[in-house]
This record gives C-alpha cells, structure tokens and sequence, in this order.
C-alpha cells in the first residue's frame, strides 16, 4: 500500500521477500500471492516472519574482501577458490524482533523469548558436552 492505493510487486526470490520483511515493508497483514493464487495474508507464509529475524550471515572473500555467496565457491572478482573454513564470516548483531511481531501480544511476546532462552540453554548445554 502506498497511501490508499494498492501496488504489485514481483515475482520475488526469497531472499528478497525477506529483505522486505527486514525493512519492515512487509507486514503481517501485507497480502501475497503465489503465481495466479489468491492473496493472502504474508502472516500466513510459515516461517516467514521468524526468518527474518534470524541473523544472516554474510560472507567475505578473504582475498579481495568482495561479499559472497556462502562457500565453497570461487570469488567473482579475484577468482579465488574459497573453501568452507576460508571466507570471513560477519554476523550482524540481532535484530528486534519488533519487526515480525508487531501484531503479537506483548505476553505472546515474553512467552516466546523464555522458550527461546530455554532452548538456546538446552541446544549449548548439548554442545559442549
């Protein structure tokens, strides 16, 4: 929506869905459709709006420093081979999730993040077993 008038966009890749729904301009109310469906609500696409707050993890030639696409690839730029353990990996810092929530309750919302924290706990505790 821009004001009172209704705009399509797309097709869009995924990845560009999420950026959308980082930036904020898809909402949970926003309505999408896939090919010739019928619009629905973007709250209706599971898993949605939990990926957009996950961190992305972004990758780095460690040669000339361009951004890549998760290795073991090869740089476009500097034609370097990159194996798995070889590009710089930058984790931005976690986004709120404000952004994804916003229709949610706040209750539903501290419900939430005490499940995550009990995960989290529950996910390390294995690990360093």
């Amino acid at each position: 929506m821009e004001g009172n008038v209704q705009t399509e966009v797309g097709p869009l890749r995924p990845s560009e869905l999420l950026a959308m729904v980082r930036k904020g301009e898809i909402k949970p109310e926003t309505r999408l459709r896939k090919n010739d469906s019928a619009w629905f609500p973007a709250s209706d696409v599971g898993g949605l709006f939990e990926a957009a707050v996950r961190q992305e993890i972004q990758y780095y030639c460690p040669a000339c420093g361009l951004r890549i696409d998760q290795p073991p690839r090869t740089c476009p730029r500097c034609l370097r081979d990159i194996g798995r353990g070889e590009a710089r990996e930058i984790k931005p810092e976690k986004m709120t999730a404000n952004i994804a929530l916003s229709g949610e309750a706040e209750e539903h919302k501290e419900e939430r993040q005490s499940v995550q924290n009990w995960l989290q706990k529950k996910v390390s505790g294995r690990s360093k077993k």
